[in-house]
């Protein structure tokens, strides 16, 4: 499988080349702006211009602009070839270097491992337009408790650490950047109906005041979205509500004001991996038993694992022109997310045998933030400076329960909880009748981001421009725990801060009008894992010995962009250092230590091309080829698949539309366990390959403007996994090779799935 993708691979490097060798001259085809893209309206609209262009049809590409690799995934990709029930992992999987694993639909469960060049989920930056978010203990997300495909106006994959102007407390990895929908200028009313496998029903109801002419042009679009699935995985049910408004207010000539809130309310049962012999018992699609009287004591039934969520996302936006070519961005921000899982379930003992048993874990933060801008551009250059500040306040728990006696919704005081043995060294808190007799963690986390910021970028001819700046990055944990998140259940008070200042240095040179090469030198950030910071025994807290998170990322590119043909090609090193590992455990079973390894090197190179075949034909490919293996033990490390590609035709004539995309994954490592990587073996008794593989999938529809009451309407219907491949992706992995068919643990693919959308405007 691997010496077809290479040959695709370098297929698409030498046409590329070729194609920018042969296309250097003048030119009569309309040139593409040199400089930053004119601001655009994200708003999707239902009947589209046929688009009859390599840039206009392509479903990734580059900006002429760019100083780092970048596929930027736009509107119309987004509304005709992706299920109105996806998430952005959905989206961003179709970029070069990207991998995303969903087991249940397309949006249908949070994904798996959505990874950048094999950086997994918190070890890059999400950003929904231009702010940060995500989880502060370990700084991952949850892709469906925020922004469905429907409000997403475009992603952008920045597969590195951007300038010192890119702020978030995961530089490292690079910036998943998703951006909204705008009003559109018309008012109108679009209702959007979709109904699939798995008996998927979404419904999705949007309004658009078009411009008020009385209040300077203002506008705004607000929406509601239904969707509800039973989902590819047995008992693997979701029910999603989602509020979404957003509001442009031009003050004067110079000045524009955005209120944006959105919120998200899910409720989902939560299988976790199966094993091979799962799989071979129940089927390719087990998840969760039924909650019947024969299941009452099994641990997979769906009763004893589910989750229900509550996200929201709110920020006020102002953009000045200040004038003397200045210009002022801020936006004050604040968002939430309120989880209770129920998880971890199991059969009591003892006076609780016979007995069901369980774990309820919450997680719930408010975070509030302010991003601010200064920005002068003059003939010479452009000046940039601000800052960044993020303060959230993170409560987290778990707790035993007992669902024969108490339920599953309060904390069983009962004689048979699951957390009642008193720790060592009798924390009071975890005593008889203590306040957190039942927990196994309770604690309070306060985590605040400091981030200022300079840079200039120095026009040094018409062609040639160097970007220099550095950005401070200061992290501060407070951490109180009234039962720490450790098997010996102390208190602990602690706090914690890490910083470092980190310089980027980019160029870039126009070769033509359509044609621009890149190279950068940057340093990625990321603050230590709340778990990394404070999960040892009191008495170990002196040999914690961890730092940030480094990567210093090497990257040379070119772009070309015409209306033929346009293609980017790229190649990175990162020396990636402060590795953290766990130490040996304690007679209790904490890390006696956490440490830090040399880190490892990562390497690749990177392609995506759109080719206008003509009569509304562009056939579109990318691929990458990526490496990535610790310093000292030369182990290759986890989750980093060796090759991604992308193949596909879209097609846009007459109202007719469509897309076919194969998207290839290659293998990646697993490893049993990782405790040092500069050591040989790295502490792993049994390593594995996860198996490659493609997935098709077909969107094809029809668009048609009307006059009357209805101005237009689509219809779309859409196939995921069209040649239903029997893909399960390696997940974790037994020390014993013997218990492979029992311990071994996947995340089964969907089989062929089918989704028929229909929409109208009025």
């Amino acid at each position: 499988m691997k010496r077809p993708l290479l040959q695709l691979i370098a297929l698409s490097l030498t046409c590329a080349t070729a194609a920018l060798s042969a296309e250097t001259g003048p030119t009569n085809s309309p040139a593409v702006p040199d400089g930053k893209d004119q601001p655009i309206r994200l708003a999707e609209v239902e009947v589209i211009e046929n688009a009859t262009s390599a840039i206009t049809q392509a479903p990734t590409d580059s900006k002429l602009d760019v100083i780092q690799p970048q596929s930027v995934i736009g509107r119309d990709y987004i509304a005709n070839s992706v299920a109105p029930s996806a998430d952005y992992a959905t989206i961003a999987n179709i970029a070069p270097s990207v991998a995303n694993v969903e087991t249940n639909g397309p949006g249908l469960s949070e994904a798996k491992h959505t990874t950048i060049r094999g950086i997994d989920d918190g070890g890059y930056n999400v950003t929904f337009d231009g702010i940060p978010f995500g989880d502060y203990n370990t700084f991952t997300h949850h892709t469906t408790s925020y922004f469905p495909a429907k409000l997403i106006g475009q992603v952008v994959v920045d597969r590195g650490p951007g300038t010192a102007s890119t702020i978030g407390n995961a530089t490292f990895g690079g910036t998943m950047a998703l951006f909204s929908k705008d009003p559109t200028t018309a008012m109108s009313f679009i209702p959007t109906l979709s109904y699939g496998s798995y008996n998927t029903k979404l419904g999705h109801f949007e309004a658009n005041t078009g411009l008020l002419h009385q209040i300077n042009e203002a506008s705004a679009i607000a929406s509601y979205q239904r969707m509800e699935t039973d989902g590819y995985r047995t008992n693997s049910d979701m029910v999603r509500d989602t509020y979404y408004v957003k509001y442009l207010q031009p003050v004067g000539t110079n000045t524009t004001l955005t209120v944006l809130s959105s919120v998200n309310k899910i409720s989902f049962g939560n299988p976790g991996t199966v094993t091979q012999q799962q799989i071979d018992t129940f089927g390719r699609n087990f998840g969760l038993k039924d909650n019947n009287a024969a299941n009452h004591l099994d641990l997979l039934n769906r009763k004893y694992n589910y989750q229900d969520k509550t996200a929201d996302f709110e920020y006020i936006g102002l953009e000045t022109k200040l004038g003397g070519g200045w210009k002022l961005e801020n936006k004050i921000y604040t968002y939430s997310y309120d989880n209770i899982s129920h998880e971890k379930p199991k059969v009591g003992s003892g006076a609780a045998a016979g007995q069901m048993l369980g774990s309820v874990k919450g997680n719930e933060y408010r975070t509030y933030g302010d991003s601010v801008v200064l920005t002068n551009e003059t003939d010479t250059g452009t000046f940039k400076a601000g800052l960044w500040y993020d303060t959230t306040t993170n409560h987290r728990k778990t707790y035993g329960v007992n669902y024969d006696t108490t339920g599953a919704d309060q904390i069983d005081l009962s004689a048979s909880a699951l957390y009642k043995a008193p720790a060592p060294g009798g924390n009071p808190a975890t005593l008889p009748g203590g306040s957190a007799y039942d927990y196994k963690y309770l604690l309070v986390d306060k985590n605040t981001s400091f981030q200022p910021f300079a840079e200039y970028e120095w026009k040094i001819t018409r062609d040639l421009r160097l970007n220099a700046g550095a950005r401070y990055q200061r992290f501060t944990r407070d951490f109180d725990a009234t039962v720490n998140q450790t098997a010996g259940r102390q208190a602990l008070e602690a706090n914690r801060t890490d910083s470092k200042l980190t310089p980027s240095l980019t160029a870039r040179y126009s070769i033509t009008q359509n044609w621009s090469a890149y190279a950068e030198v940057a340093q990625g950030f990321q603050a230590p894992s709340e778990a990394n910071a404070f999960y040892v025994s009191n008495s170990n807290l002196s040999l914690i010995n961890i730092k940030p998170e480094l990567s210093t990322n090497y990257q040379i590119g070119t772009v070309f962009k015409k209306d033929r043909f346009n293609a980017d090609v790229d190649a990175y090193y990162i020396d990636f250092k402060h590795y953290p590992y766990s130490g040996p455990t304690d007679v209790s079973g904490d890390p006696t230590y956490y440490g830090i390894a040399s880190g490892a090197y990562y390497s690749g190179v990177e392609s995506e091309a759109t080719y206008y075949l003509g009569n509304g034909f562009s056939a579109y490919g990318n691929g990458s080829l990526n490496n990535a293996t610790f310093k000292k033990s030369k182990m290759d490390v986890p989750t980093v698949p060796d090759a991604t590609a992308a193949l596909g035709l879209v097609f846009e004539n007459a109202g007719f539309f469509g897309s076919f995309t194969e998207k290839y994954v290659g293998s990646w490592k697993v490893y049993n366990t990782i405790s040092n990587p500069d050591v040989a073996g790295a502490g792993a008794s049994r390593s594995a390959n996860s198996s490659s593989y493609w997935l098709g999938d077909l969107s094809v529809g029809y668009s048609q403007k009307l006059k009357g009451f209805i101005r237009s309407f689509k219809v779309r219907f859409q196939i995921s996994n069209v040649f239903n491949q029997k893909v399960q992706v390696l997940d974790t992995i037994d020390s014993n090779p013997a218990n492979a068919y029992t311990k071994d643990t996947f995340n089964v693919l969907p089989v062929r799935n089918y989704f028929l959308t229909v929409s109208a405007e009025f």
